[in-house]
This record gives C-alpha cells, structure tokens and sequence, in this order.
C-alpha cells in the first residue's frame, strides 16, 4: 500500500503527540506518594503563665506575707478581734499572731486600743515579756505573770536599767493591766493578758497599730517569785495589727 509523504509525516506527528503525552502522565508525581516537606527548627517559645484569679490564690500567713512583701504600702486590716476569752488557755486559732521561740510562744493581737497577749512557757515559773526598750531592758513595759495552783499573779513594770525593771506602782506609776488570766498544765504555764495601747502613764511605752516593736522574753522553770533571775531569756519582734 502506497502511503503519500504527506501522510506520512501527519501519523509520525500524531504518534510523536501521543508518546508525549504518555510520557507526562507515567513520569507525574503519584499524590499519594508525595515527598515528606520538612520545615526549618524554630525556637521554642515561652509562654508565660497567666496568674490565678485572687479568689483560688493559695493564701499566706500573715507573717509570711508581710515578711515577703517588697512594697507592701499602708496596710489596714478591718478585722475585728477573734472572739477568745481571757481564762488562761491559748486555743488554736485564737490570736491572730504568734511567735514560736524553743517552745516559748507569744501570741498576740490587737484593735485600736487594746493589746491582747498570750503566753506560753514550757516551765511552771513567772513568765515575762518586756514591750519596745531602749536599751536592753532600760524603757522597757515589762508584763510578769505567774501561776501557783488557781492563784495568778502580775506585775506592771518598767525597765529602770539596762538590766533591771521594777513595779511601776513603785515609782510613780500606775498598774495598767486590764485583765489577766492563767494555768499550769503539764509542767507548762499559760498566761493571758490585755493592756492599753496608751494608758497614758509615763511608764508605759505608747503602742501603736500597724508598727513594729522589738520585744524580750524570759521564764523561770519552777520559781515563781519575781525577783528570781529567769532561767532563760530571749528578744524578737512582733508586729501589731493595722487598723483603720
């Protein structure tokens, strides 16, 4: 059969066309198979947590609180006085403050005008603490008490040296504590007590809400007389409460 050269080159080109397009779609990239995309390592980043709401914040002891603060600014507490009695015994929870001191413990809150104070020493003696001095105990407010079976004794003093302080009913003075109360149990002593903030004596050191005072502790383990010379003694700081 004779094919014209026309002819001829008109099936070569269509043959060519179709190898062509048999070639695109063999060599194409099968999608199911495409090559993995590797992207480039960034930085990890930090995110910041966002603080708890006020209301589920994990709350700290006031002591804590106030020793952490960097600006603490001017403080007010509105809370009222725990009910509590004065009858000689320290419940838990019952001051709103408290210093622990090798078994010593003082225990303290206030309002606008009183001070309550508990003590507890780990003797059957006088207990004492000795409020703002000087200079060791000169111009100090001494508050002694002691325990004798159900009878309570208690001096109002006053720091006349640096290491000696005397009644201030003695020197012109007056006795300024409001109420006392206190009890030995287990070879230990408790002693509850309320004074002024300012009792306007001379001999009383004026207290004021909201501030700090240095103070010193002492405790006899079985004598009960004031003179005796304490067993043990120590000093800190309380901080009293702020009020409006």
């Amino acid at each position: 059969m004779f094919i014209s050269e026309a002819w001829l080159y008109t099936i070569l080109g269509i043959a060519a066309a179709i190898g062509v397009a048999l070639l695109l779609v063999l060599t194409a990239p099968d999608k199911a198979e495409a090559p993995e995309v590797v992207l480039p390592d960034r930085p990890q980043e930090t995110v910041a947590a966002e603080p708890l709401p006020e209301e589920s914040a994990p709350a700290l002891p006031r002591e804590t609180i106030e020793e952490t603060a960097t600006d603490p600014g001017p403080a007010v507490s509105t809370e009222p006085l725990r009910a509590h009695a004065v009858d000689g015994v320290v419940y838990e929870g019952e001051y709103r403050n408290e210093l622990d001191a090798d078994g010593f413990q003082v225990h303290w809150m206030n309002d606008s005008s009183l001070l309550h104070v508990g003590l507890v020493s780990p003797g059957t003696g006088y207990l004492a603490i000795g409020f703002d001095p000087d200079r060791r105990m000169k111009g100090a407010n001494f508050i002694l008490g002691a325990v004798n079976g159900i009878a309570v004794s208690m001096r109002d003093d006053y720091g006349i040296g640096t290491t000696t302080h005397a009644a201030d009913t003695g020197q012109g003075g007056s006795h300024d504590i409001l109420e006392a109360a206190g009890r030995e149990v287990g070879g230990r002593t408790t002693f509850e007590f309320v004074i002024p903030l300012d009792s306007g004596d001379p001999l009383d050191k004026r207290l004021e809400p909201g501030l700090t005072y240095r103070i010193l502790v002492a405790y006899h383990m079985m004598n009960d007389n004031f003179s005796a010379v304490h067993s043990r003694r120590g000093s800190g700081e309380i901080r009293l409460d702020p009020v409006l």
